[in-house]
């Protein structure tokens, strides 16, 4: 090194870096560079974890797993025309027809989280959708189980969780306020969620031919079940929005804040199951991130633009 002392160099050695990587500065005689590196490389990790934990936690302590309903305009309030003007403009046109915006923790699981939230929602108010949700439910039960990858023993637990959750809404014991307050016990919704993950696997597994090839990365419909839609903690993609439409049997519409994320370029998306049915459902995303959307009373669907 041109102008640097020999013990500049020893020392920069010491506390330096190979590949980028801090070399432990407690040197071990005994351990060969690679060793070394190694152990440092692992002692990173942990530290990345342990900061990983401790940002979870902090979520976990700030943010509920599902919000209490707030008026739209506290989307419009968290940005400024001037530092951002196209977000700016996005939430005030959505409070032109929305009413109100209920958050879901940024947990990977927002998705799945918000869209049973919303459909158990809208069973409540519309019989008709509860008992048909209440039959599907229990069809699913039986089309995990015929799926070589869903043993009952793997599946039945969430099953009959979300049986339960079913009778209990239609036999009246269960009141929104009650199902809110279940929402929020991980112990009690991530058994929920759980239970949409596999059927969104389960109807790509069942229809393995029709989306096989929009599976990235060279891998099968098994592996990504196995390895994006089935783990907790998962953001959802294009495909999984598709499979749990579907699996569910709502059709649903999606506001995008940037229009560059949006299936088609624009600045919303209707995932339809069946035909020229409007969508029953609303929700907003955000990069990496959905929220529930509720339309204003005078407004419907086909009143959007």
């Amino acid at each position: 090194m041109e102008g640097t002392s020999p013990s500049k160099v020893d020392e920069s050695v010491n506390k330096g870096s190979t590949s980028g990587i801090e070399v432990n500065p407690e040197f071990d005689p005994d351990l060969t560079l690679a060793q070394q590196i190694a152990e440092n490389e692992r002692q990173m990790y942990e530290r990345s974890q342990q900061m990983m934990t401790e940002i979870e936690d902090e979520v976990r302590k700030t943010q509920p797993l599902v919000s209490d309903k707030q008026e739209i305009i506290s989307l419009v309030a968290e940005f400024d025309p001037d530092d951002s003007p196209q977000y700016f403009k996005k939430a005030t046109e959505l409070a032109e027809v929305y009413s109100h915006i209920r958050r879901i923790r940024g947990d990977g699981n927002c998705f799945y989280r918000a869209v049973l939230t919303a459909l158990l929602e809208r069973c409540f108010d519309h019989t008709d959708e509860l008992n048909r949700f209440n039959e599907q439910v229990k069809e699913w039960r039986q089309r995990l189980v015929k799926l070589e990858s869903f043993p009952d023993l793997t599946t039945g637990d969430f099953c009959t969780s979300m049986e339960q959750l079913m009778t209990s809404m239609i036999d009246g014991t269960m009141q929104p306020q009650i199902l809110m307050d279940d929402l929020n016990q991980d112990g009690v919704a991530n058994y929920y969620v759980a239970f949409c993950r596999f059927i969104c696997s389960g109807y790509l597994r069942e229809n393995e031919a029709l989306y096989s090839g929009f599976v990235e990365g060279n891998r099968t419909i098994d592996q990504f079940c196995r390895e994006e839609v089935e783990p907790m903690w998962k953001d959802c993609d294009h495909l999984c929005i598709i499979a749990l439409v579907n699996a569910i049997g709502v059709s649903i519409r999606i506001e995008y804040m940037d229009r560059s994320q949006a299936p088609s370029g624009g600045w919303r998306h209707d995932f339809i199951v069946d035909g020229n049915e409007e969508p029953k459902l609303f929700f907003l995303y955000r990069p990496g991130h959905y929220d529930i959307l509720y339309l204003s009373d005078s407004t419907t669907p086909t009143d959007i633009a």
